[in-house]
């Protein structure tokens, strides 16, 4: 349950980053404690449903969005997982792999 404290954490954090919003400015907007926010933002708890519907509500992120982890991780947290992924795979999908990746790069 910890590892889902701090993803959702993160998220919120992404998202009001993404506003360019301090988190008092953040909290205004949404009705909580700067404290609130913080221990959220780092996953030390978890926002209320009545929060996170705010969040979804004032920034027009849908549900989907929300919760999707995937596109909580910063991008140096997303090349490890792709290195990951890609280092694991037996040596004929590697080669498809770069031929896919090749494409992306004309």
């Amino acid at each position: 349950m910890d590892k889902e404290k701090v993803l959702i954490g993160r998220k919120i954090k992404e998202i009001r980053k993404k506003n360019k919003l301090t988190q008092e400015n953040f909290c205004e907007q949404i009705g909580i404690e700067p404290s609130s926010l913080s221990n959220i933002e780092n996953g030390k708890s978890f926002p209320s449903m009545q929060t996170v519907l705010r969040i979804i509500e004032k920034f027009g992120a849908s549900p989907n969005d929300f919760f999707n982890f995937q596109y909580l991780q910063n991008e140096k947290e997303l090349e490890e997982e792709i290195f990951k992924i890609i280092k694991n795979q037996p040596y004929e999908k590697k080669q498809i792999i770069f031929r896919i990746i090749k494409q992306f790069a004309v």
